[in-house]
């Protein structure tokens, strides 16, 4: 008698699922803006000032939500096109459509002739062409080596400034 009640509960409860499953409707589920994406390979940005190409990015991989003003990268270079040419790369990033800036993340390199900095952040102001961070960073040259904490970068004048905590060793 027990088994027979439970089997009668058991089995209710199974076809009430069902019925619950088979009248589930799609549309009744809301999904946020800020959850739909799309995404693309192998993405390249390119831009101008008149017709003169001042920056390029590209990356392995973009995120693109929708409503969103920003683009989520994957293993991604940028290239600053002034004399000498700047290139950073980073394992992931983040492009401000509306600013044009460009945050960096997970171990930086920045290379500028025989040059190289790393760091773990930096971030590219495309509008003022300015490179900073506030974390630690290592500068490393043929004949050098010069650690630190935090860097000011202005590309137009060609002048870089680590901000504190300066050591520099000097080989021959």
């Amino acid at each position: 008698m027990i088994k027979s009640r439970f089997f009668r509960i058991l089995s209710a409860i199974l076809v009430i699922g069902i019925l619950i499953i088979l009248g589930y409707n799609e549309r009744d589920v809301k999904i946020l803006p800020s959850y739909r994406t799309s995404s693309m390979k192998d993405f390249h940005l390119t831009h101008r000032e008149g017709s003169k190409v001042k920056w390029e990015l590209s990356a392995d991989k973009a995120i693109l939500p929708i409503g969103n003003k920003e683009v989520f990268l994957e293993s991604l270079s940028l290239k600053i096109n002034r004399t000498p040419e700047i290139f950073l790369t980073s394992g992931s990033g983040i492009y401000e459509i509306d600013k044009g800036d460009i945050t960096l993340n997970k171990t930086v390199e920045l290379n500028i002739k025989e040059t190289t900095f790393t760091t773990d952040t930096m971030k590219y102001n495309s509008k003022d062409e300015i490179i900073t961070t506030d974390d630690e960073i290592k500068f490393n040259g043929n004949n050098f080596l010069i650690e630190g904490t935090g860097l000011v970068a202005k590309t137009k004048q060609q002048n870089i400034r680590i901000t504190k905590n300066v050591k520099a060793i000097f080989y021959r």
